[in-house]
């Protein structure tokens, strides 16, 4: 069954949109951690392959070597020649950056409602309505997509979830 999230007063409405936030939040700064991972792995093996091709290079100017040498020279050459082209082409940098940037908003808008739900206030105004749903729908335009299983998995996470009112009791939760 598809559950529809429909508030009934504008403290629900921020409750649910602190779940999207938060959500959002953790969705972006995994696929900015796995991002940073995936680069550093292949590029740190892009550079091991270049400096073998560099000495191998370098040695062959002092002594001729066997054929079969000189074919896996050239086969970690084209190695080293595609891992660098990868890393190119998927721009890892840049898209770390944009997850990370989306991460972060996320969590300044996470900061912000919770910061409303606390003061008790059952009257929140329009305007404050209207300026989180404008940077939400900002954030929702320039943010890039997440991959299929983070959002799986963060989503799979947050199907139990539990509404704390202490600080304290969000350490007690993930103790258990």
């Amino acid at each position: 069954m598809v559950q529809i999230f429909e508030p009934n007063g504008r403290r629900e409405l921020l409750k649910g949109w602190l779940i999207h936030d938060r959500k959002g939040w953790l969705k972006h700064g995994q696929a900015a951690r796995r991002l940073e991972r995936t680069y550093r792995r292949i590029g740190t093996f892009s550079i091991v392959l270049s400096t073998i091709v560099g000495a191998s290079i370098f040695a062959s100017l002092e002594r001729l070597y066997e054929p079969w040498s000189r074919i896996i020279a050239g086969i970690v050459s084209i190695a080293a020649s595609v891992l660098s082209s990868l890393l190119t082409f998927n721009r890892f940098e840049e898209r770390t950056e944009k997850h990370r940037i989306a991460a972060v908003r996320y969590k300044t808008s996470l900061k912000k409602i919770e910061a409303l739900l606390s003061t008790g206030n059952p009257n929140i105004d329009d305007s404050t309505i209207s300026q989180i749903e404008e940077a939400f729908q900002d954030l929702e335009r320039t943010a890039p997509v997440v991959p299929a299983d983070i959002d799986d998995d963060v989503e799979k996470s947050h199907e139990n979830f539990t509404f704390v009112h202490e600080a304290e009791d969000l350490v007690t939760k993930q103790k258990r």
